[in-house]
């Protein structure tokens, strides 16, 4: 396998988890709403977040 085998093998992947601000629960969310930052929703306790920008 190669360096760029193994780097495809990691973007493929289409979600990551996400903990939520507010009650610190884990959820998967898509990765394409974090690039974008698009407001998402907490399926645990429906608080709107968005990415912390650095």
């Amino acid at each position: 396998m190669s360096i760029l085998d193994a780097l495809k093998m990691f973007s493929d992947t289409s979600s990551t988890n996400v903990t939520c601000p507010k009650c610190n629960k884990a959820s998967p969310q898509d990765r394409q709403k974090l690039n974008k930052n698009i407001t998402m929703i907490c399926p645990h306790c429906g608080h709107y977040f968005r990415k912390v920008e650095d």
